[in-house]
């Protein structure tokens, strides 16, 4: 049995990256793939480049489709653009500046599917430095209601790419791509569909290569409206699991992923900034001993959240970002 599985890949100014992501798809040993790519209006050679790879490439004669936004609509846009599109039975979401590390291994995310006959397997990845390769193992977490408390606390990501994700439930659960949105979008839609999954499988082999060298991703460009929407992400989540679901349980995982979010806020904007991030919900600094990160890490934090302290905070953040970067 070989389902159809659904490759979706968001597409804006790659043009650096879009052909190893590509050539990674198409040389892959499974027959039953479709691969919807959209287009947020590029204005590099991406598509071109694109269109190249594929005609020379796509020896398994796979069905591929370029759609094209007639404005920039966003990350959240285009995957959900590209999720209307999608006929097969599973997804998988890849980053257009990302690539899958061998050319089997949509055939062991299946395989592992169909053995287990759950909605979503989690696999190993690897970070893609510009020094370095790290292979990052994911935790064998069984059920979705304790993986969301990994997610929230910081110990395991919410990303998209390394879960292979049954059509049906994901349609009927998932919490959704909001317009817009520049971050955290993977938390928002990924959440609420964990929160219905009672069994959860993982894949231990590297499948994806998560790039850390295209200054153009959102990541790298933290500015006061994402600000906003990381807020609005975490807004959404709390209701939706202490409100809606009545999960109080919950409670002290959205405080940790309130600093969390926080911790990144105060790494990647400007000291003057630091008051707007210390208003976020400063109750929620209770949690911090909870919290996946180094002690260093939270000694920092504490420094970013104290007023006076703020500055020299800032100092040692960029010392360990420089040692980092001789490191990496």
């Amino acid at each position: 049995m070989t389902p159809l599985v659904s490759v979706l890949i968001p597409v804006y100014n790659v043009e650096a990256f879009i052909g190893k992501c590509l050539r990674s798809v198409l040389r892959q040993d499974y027959s039953n793939m479709e691969i919807i790519l959209v287009n947020d209006c590029s204005t590099d050679r991406s598509i071109a480049l694109a269109e190249e790879v594929i005609a020379k490439e796509n020896s398994q004669q796979y069905k591929v489709q370029i759609v094209h936004h007639e404005h920039n609509r966003g990350l959240a846009a285009a995957r959900a653009t590209s999720l209307s599109l999608a006929t097969g039975e599973y997804l998988l979401f890849l980053d257009s500046d990302d690539y899958w590390d061998n050319d089997s291994v949509v055939s062991q995310w299946i395989a592992t599917a169909l053995q287990t006959d759950c909605p979503i397997v989690i696999s190993d990845y690897v970070v893609d430095y510009p020094k370095k390769k790290i292979r990052q193992p994911v935790l064998e977490i069984k059920t979705g209601r304790e993986y969301i408390q990994a997610i929230l606390s910081g110990s395991q990501p919410a990303f998209l790419w390394n879960k292979l994700i049954r059509r049906k439930e994901w349609e009927e659960w998932n919490g959704g791509f909001v317009e817009g949105l520049a971050l955290l979008e993977d938390y928002r839609s990924v959440i609420p569909f964990l929160y219905h999954v009672e069994r959860i499988d993982h894949l231990h082999i590297p499948t994806v290569h998560y790039v850390q060298q295209n200054l153009n991703s959102l990541i790298h460009q933290i500015n006061m409206k994402q600000k906003r929407d990381l807020e609005a992400v975490l807004e959404y989540l709390s209701h939706y699991l202490l409100v809606e679901q009545k999960e109080e349980d919950f409670a002290p995982y959205i405080g940790r992923a309130y600093i969390n979010i926080k911790m990144m806020l105060f790494n990647r904007i400007q000291v003057r900034d630091y008051p707007i991030v210390r208003s976020i919900h400063p109750e929620y600094d209770r949690y911090l001993s909870g919290i996946s990160q180094s002690t260093l890490n939270k000694c920092i934090y504490k420094l970013q959240s104290t007023s006076p302290w703020g500055r020299l905070g800032w100092l040692l953040l960029k010392v360990r970002e420089g040692v980092k970067k001789v490191i990496r």
